[in-house]
């Protein structure tokens, strides 16, 4: 390899559509990038990924690696095709480790038969605050050692499909308040804390060989006293920490440069200087095309003019083909777990098994079908999201709303809101129902949303018959008292609403344990 093509081998580039038109081919001929990261963007379906990757390991001398975020849950690029299952705090709350090895064994062959190299997975991210809007259901849990355990059997069964797993974000994120694609997040832990919280999930995962290991945009005091250096650039958190203090000879990725927590301080050539400098192997830039051209010129410029180690570069490349070269292993055969078990009925019994019951004080479980009550379920509208399934349009043809018809044949509406509902638009929907109604609320982050909280509160002051539902944030369970019946879904994919129909009208027993008890302390 020239010096051009090794630069070009550390860097992770997204591109635009489902196809490759002339622009980014020109592109990717020119700065010849060592990887390609899909988005939802580039994906209508298997299939179609499938021809992309083949032109794209065609169109280079080094065909480059594809990456994906497929971690289930709240991040999942593919909705069809591919099997959607619940995220990690689904699964921390079944308490098998067993379901989360299941979990990346079926994830990992279904993208292998694509042709995907690399999954950014899983987040091992132990979660320490009520509010963190980039992880919260992303974790397994608050617990170091469950999240250790369940993190390791998780990149078990993705490598065992020789699809590399990229264990994130270290140095930890679960502390953080700010989501760190708008700003940079100030986390203000101490070293012992990282130490005997945060870093065992990782030290785990590095002695149980994951390939890959992901940073995160954090500023971290107690581990840098440099002001205000996010730990992307941090030579002591990448350089010192992860490679030489948990001995980690694997890849290090950065996340993405063109995250508000970096982009808004800093121009992507300074970044690019810094993240290798720290001691990464491979940057994602994963949407700008002028900014991965640039990148790629100002490493290529630094290298020759000595301002970047070539003796790092090497070693940096030697990493990387080390990655290359497994996951261009083939599978002698697939294991027989995963031949043995059906996928969505994998997804199906983590969805069962992890629907919660947090507190029944008003008697409403199991609800009974009787044709002169009257049920109105209150949901927010999710269909704008990016990554939900078929079925999510606001009106009676949701599919939550037609199965609760399975169960039910008395008086049932369904009132959609946004997500961030204004107050003002809490007292007109409340004024639609008769306080003999039975509503159920699906709950949608009161910790960050006034609006969810107003209502929330208003519905318990007003209200005997509710059931609420936490959809998106476990701990609103700090709004949630005694008298209340709730119940925690830990996400909003289709499995987990079907479980949660199940649970409500008494045709499967509750399973699912709070999996953020040692450190969250709460009214119910």
């Amino acid at each position: 390899m020239n010096l051009g093509v090794k630069v070009g081998q550390k860097l992770m580039v997204g591109i635009r559509g489902s196809t490759l038109d002339k622009e980014t081919i020109e592109l990717l001929k020119e700065i010849q990038p060592g990887s390609i990261i899909l988005f939802r963007r580039n994906i209508t379906s298997a299939a179609q990924v499938k021809r992309l990757i083949a032109m794209l390991k065609e169109l280079l001398p080094f065909p480059p690696l594809t990456a994906i975020d497929q971690e289930g849950g709240l991040v999942a690029r593919f909705t069809n095709d591919i099997t959607v299952f619940p995220g990690n705090m689904a699964l921390g709350a079944t308490g098998s480790v067993e379901l989360a090895y299941q979990q990346g064994l079926i994830t990992a062959g279904q993208l292998k038969d694509i042709g995907i190299d690399i999954n950014l997975a899983p987040v091992i991210d132990v979660i320490t605050t009520n509010h963190n809007p980039c992880i919260t259901i992303r974790s397994f849990g608050d617990d170091p050692l469950k999240v250790s355990e369940f993190g390791a059997a998780y990149i078990q069964g993705i490598q065992m499909m020789k699809i590399a797993a990229v264990a994130k974000h270290f140095p930890g994120m679960g502390g953080a308040q700010i989501d760190a694609h708008l700003d940079l997040p100030v986390v203000k832990v101490s070293e012992h804390a990282f130490r005997e919280i945060h870093w065992p999930p990782f030290r785990n995962a590095i002695e149980n060989g994951v390939k890959g290991v992901m940073s995160t945009h954090i500023y971290c005091p107690s581990l840098d006293s440099k002001e205000k250096r996010p730990a992307t650039f941090s030579p002591e958190v990448v350089g010192n920490c992860l490679r030489n203090r948990h001995n980690f000879h694997g890849v290090i990725f950065s996340d993405d440069l063109e995250m508000g927590a970096i982009a808004r301080y800093y121009s992507i050539e300074d970044a690019c200087i810094k993240t290798v400098a720290s001691g990464h192997d491979i940057l994602l830039i994963c949407s700008d095309y002028k900014k991965q051209r640039s990148a790629f010129y100002t490493l290529l410029h630094a290298y020759q003019n000595s301002l970047l180690s070539i003796k790092d570069l090497d070693a940096s490349v030697k990493r990387i083909q080390s990655l290359k070269n497994f996951c261009r292993l083939e599978l002698d055969e697939k294991p027989s777990s995963i031949s043995s078990r059906e996928p969505q009925l994998t997804a199906r019994q983590i969805a069962d098994d992890s629907i919660t019951l947090i507190a029944d004080g008003g008697g409403l479980l199991p609800l009974k079908d009787d044709k002169g009550k009257r049920v109105v379920l209150i949901m927010p509208d999710l269909s704008t999201l990016d990554e939900v399934e078929e079925g999510y349009h606001p009106s009676e043809e949701h599919f939550f709303y037609k199965e609760f018809r399975n169960y039910f044949t008395g008086n049932l509406k369904i009132r959609f809101i946004p997500r961030d509902i204004c107050p003002r638009k809490v007292e007109e929907l409340l004024r639609e129902f008769l306080e003999q109604d039975t509503v159920i609320a699906f709950i949608y982050d009161a910790q960050a949303k006034e609006g969810q909280r107003l209502l929330l509160k208003k519905l318990q002051k007003r209200w005997a018959g509710v059931i609420f539902v936490l959809v998106r944030n476990p701990f609103d369970v700090e709004f949630i008292s005694s008298k209340d019946t709730c119940l925690i879904t830990y996400g909003y994919r289709r499995e987990q609403f079907y479980a949660l129909l199940k649970v409500i009208f008494g045709k499967m027993e509750v399973k699912g344990n709070l999996p953020l008890k040692d450190r969250f302390k709460c009214s119910y």
